[in-house]
């Protein structure tokens, strides 16, 4: 759950705010219905209303909706916007809309139940002919150097400890991923799509895509970084890329291998990776395979956060309320 501080700090992202706000002013007419699922503090609602929407709804599970009625009347817009405090999956509307925003997101676009919300707000509530906003997200990949971090991740969990061997539990840490900052520098391939979520026609929540790359000179890597491209209308962008100049306060994703890995020239990774939802959540998954220019595997890792999480046996044992599980 988001706080003050969070919902401050997502509105004062001047790059992205700006793009929403002139997504909608693309959009938004004198007859628009607007629905704005995951409105947190209710700026996007807002934006709507003062656009001239006939009718704006704003829904949100978390009790910072409250924060949205208050600026709603504060701003003369609360006859505009009706604030429904429950989660969008379960509200029924009185009208169709012909415009949904929605900005449920974290590092990347797959978090907690984001696309399930926007596909069944898109196709429950949205006129046909209506439009999303994002329309679209482009998923970014990179193979990257990130020593300080995986030595954070990885290295704490080492043979001599203050004088405890730790390295059992190493083989869990390497399978969670992290929220950092990674410098054009750091990435030691070229950006690859691996994936790319088309609002208008998406159908399921689960994301899945590739990459590959050939390695032209000797770099060493410790994981894959990952990022977004967001597009609200045409010409309407941000970018979330560590080469496209911007900061946003998402950062981008690191996902460690096992151990760095020496790349030398010729050599072919191929990465496959994932975000499964299960339940409220998302799982990702990175699978990599390292050929050497002769053919033969360098490396293969099969990664999960699922791995990464803290279970005791008698957990994995307790049904799991119909959610099934994703393991690697």
């Amino acid at each position: 759950m988001y706080g003050l501080y969070n919902y401050g700090q997502l509105i004062a992202d001047e790059g992205r705010t700006r793009a929403y706000a002139e997504s909608l002013k693309r959009h938004v007419t004198s007859a628009s219905v607007v629905v704005d699922i995951g409105t947190g503090t209710g700026i996007f609602a807002l934006f709507a209303a003062r656009l001239g929407a006939r009718k704006v709804y704003a829904i949100e599970a978390d009790d910072a909706i409250m924060f949205g009625r208050r600026i709603a009347a504060q701003n003369g817009l609360d006859g505009r916007v009706e604030f429904i405090q429950g989660l969008s999956t379960e509200v029924q509307l009185p009208e169709k809309a012909d415009l949904i925003v929605s900005e449920i997101h974290g590092v990347l676009p797959a978090y907690q139940r984001s696309l399930v919300s926007i596909i069944d707000a898109r196709d429950r509530f949205l006129n046909p002919g209506g439009c999303v906003i994002p329309r679209r997200e482009t998923l970014w990949a990179a193979l990257v150097e990130a020593a300080p971090l995986h030595q954070k991740i990885a290295d704490v969990w080492g043979k001599d400890v203050f004088g405890i061997d730790m390295t059992a539990v190493r083989p869990t840490a390497v399978n969670t991923w992290q929220k950092t900052r990674l410098c054009p520098p750091d990435l030691v391939t070229s950006p690859q799509c691996w994936a790319v979520l088309d609002y208008a026609v998406l159908e399921s929540p689960h994301v899945r895509g590739g990459a590959s790359w050939k390695i032209h000179e000797h770099r060493t890597a410790h994981g894959i970084g990952a990022w977004f491209d967001w597009e609200g209308a045409d010409g309407v962008t941000f970018s979330n890329s560590p080469l496209s100049g911007e900061r946003h306060i998402f950062g981008q994703a690191f996902f460690p291998w096992p151990e760095p890995l020496d790349l030398c020239q010729g050599d072919e990774v191929h990465v496959q990776l994932r975000s499964d939802a299960v339940g409220s959540e998302h799982v990702h998954g990175w699978e990599t395979i390292v050929r050497s220019k002769d053919g033969g595997t360098k490396a293969a890792f099969h990664q999960s956060d699922f791995l990464g999480q803290i279970w005791s046996p008698e957990q994995l044992r307790k049904p799991n309320d119909g959610a099934s599980v994703v393991r690697s």
